[in-house]
């Protein structure tokens, strides 16, 4: 294969986070479809490793939903001159899941970044162009669509980029602007309610509000030809989770602004306050369980900002009727997940009990409206 020649791929087939393995395809690709991170390109969780381990341990798929992912942040030295590192993540024949009902017969390629605000350099390009030339060359696909142009996903806005002026693009040089989110949406192979209401679609929404539009779903056994409500959720405005380095202060979440601003109180986390959700701000609310950990239990923890072993093993449940600052980081970890538990004011009322519950029963863990391990680990963990 041409591709498997290009300097700038690296084959991590194999490698990647996975839970379980992907079926062989039953239908020859017919499409090469173009997705985009979201992800600003420099930071750390913009490369194929990151993508895995959320699309294993959030999403709940086998593995990387991809087949190819491009990372701008990682450049190769070539022959013809920098190339931003193509990741061969899934075995071309693998049906991975990134566009629903589609995935037989399409092939997945990811260009990390966030495009509204990162600006596409030469070196990406040109990987998109010579593993686009590479691929046609194979005779692997006969089309190039973006995500929001294969059926069913119209109102997704993937990709940002224009991935058609990378290489000899045949028709209309305008790719398809995203439509409204609809008012109901029928599931598709490997849509999960993590994966529907991701970022890059649906204005934002959260978890908790197709859950709050959709009385009674199991968001755990989710059917292939199901119908779920955006319905009023859809016009819910959270902002994106992977800007921590924008310093704008009119734009971001006032209310992880809020819980930056009581870390930075509190804990000394010297976080801009932008109302960005991201690596930085979790890190920094680790650091304050584990400072309150050894505070009120003298567990004698090192306070790192990272989750481990021991940070686990010295968790204390936290429940119904519990007050102050574990509660009050139990309440903000919730938020930033999507599960508002109403007013974070360090008291576990009704509120917290049921975004503890709602998160508790999306990432399959016991429901038992009680934070432990388990709970403090799928919130701080992945």
């Amino acid at each position: 294969m041409n591709f498997n020649n290009l300097p700038q791929l690296v084959d991590m087939r194999g490698k990647l986070a996975s839970k379980g393995t992907y079926s062989k395809r039953t239908k020859s690709i017919t499409h090469r479809v173009w997705h985009h991170s979201l992800t600003k390109k420099n930071l750390g969780g913009s490369d194929a490793a990151s993508f895995a381990a959320y699309h294993v341990n959030t999403l709940g798929w086998p593995g990387c939903g991809y087949a190819f992912v491009i990372e701008p942040k990682n450049l190769i030295n070539t022959p013809k001159g920098k190339r931003a590192r193509i990741v061969y993540a899934n075995d071309i024949n693998r049906r991975t899941y990134h566009v629903g009902n589609s995935n037989q017969f399409s092939l997945g390629i990811c260009v990390a970044g966030d495009y509204r605000y990162d600006t596409m350099d030469d070196a990406t390009l040109a990987s998109i162009a010579e593993l686009h030339a590479a691929l046609v060359k194979d005779g692997i696909g006969k089309y190039d669509k973006a995500h929001n142009e294969m059926p069913g996903y119209s109102w997704k806005a993937c990709c940002q980029y224009n991935y058609r002026d990378a290489f000899d693009w045949k028709g209309s040089k305008t790719p398809a602007k995203p439509a409204p989110a609809p008012d109901v949406y029928i599931i598709q192979e490997g849509d999960t309610l993590w994966s529907i209401a991701h970022k890059d679609g649906t204005g934002g929404v959260q978890v908790e509000d197709l859950i709050k539009a959709n009385p009674g779903i199991d968001p755990t056994k989710l059917k292939i030809g199901q119908k779920i409500n955006f319905g009023n959720a859809k016009d819910v405005i959270v902002q994106p989770d992977i800007n921590e380095d924008n310093e704008s202060s009119n734009c971001g979440d006032e209310v992880v602004r809020s819980i930056q601003k009581n870390l930075n109180s509190r804990y000394k986390a010297g976080l801009n306050v932008d109302g960005f959700n991201g690596p930085k701000t979790k890190s920094a609310l680790i650091k304050a369980l584990q400072t309150e950990l050894n505070k009120q239990f003298n567990k004698k923890l090192v306070v790192d900002g990272k989750w481990g072993a021991k940070t686990k093993a010295a968790i204390v449940t936290v429940e119904k009727g519990a007050k102050g600052n574990l509660t009050r980081i139990l309440q903000a970890a919730l938020y930033l997940e999507g599960f508002s538990p109403g007013s974070l004011d360090s008291i576990f009322g009704k509120g917290t009990e049921s975004a503890l519950s709602k998160f508790q029963k999306v990432k399959r863990i016991t429901v038992d409206k009680k934070a432990g391990k388990d709970t403090f680990t799928e919130l701080f963990a992945s």
